[in-house]
């Protein structure tokens, strides 16, 4: 697998090369590239396999309504990128599919089903990664893909 940090450094190194900004400014740009690049593929690859099973619009709002949340609270992490990765598209990939099979079973049409739905899901979820037992799930999950060699 890639590193993010390499690509940030290698990144930074190449757009600030004549420029006479110190080191703390380059680290500053090198972290922000890093966690944006995580980010942008946590998203794309989400959504892409969402995407695949038809539930890219629930898995949207769930990512998003769960985003807005998280950047005012925070929340659990798991040791490695790559273990993030396979978390987030398990959780938000999972969640998108439990939506759209509750959202097709109920008598509910567009905005509630599609949109104010998987909204609350969103948040409940990254409500429920601020817990005691939120976290221990994140933990316990971590733990278990270090298992699996993820």
């Amino acid at each position: 697998m890639f590193s993010l940090e390499e690509i940030a450094h290698h990144l930074t190194a190449n757009m600030t090369k004549d420029s006479t900004m110190d080191t703390a400014q380059k680290a500053k740009i090198e972290y922000g590239l890093s966690l944006t690049l995580g980010v942008m593929i946590e998203f794309v690859l989400t959504v892409g396999i969402s995407a695949f099973f038809g539930s890219t619009v629930y898995t949207l709002v769930i990512m998003l309504s769960a985003l807005v949340l998280r950047v005012f609270t925070g929340g659990s992490h798991c040791s490695s990128y790559r273990r993030c990765l396979v978390f987030t598209i398990l959780i938000f990939v999972g969640l998108s599919l439990i939506a759209k099979i509750i959202a097709a079973n109920t008598p509910f049409n567009g905005i509630i089903e599609m949109f104010l739905f998987p909204a609350i899901i969103g948040i409940a979820v990254q409500g429920f990664m601020l817990t005691g037992i939120g976290k221990k799930f994140v933990t316990a999950s971590d733990r278990g893909m270090q298992r699996m060699k993820i």
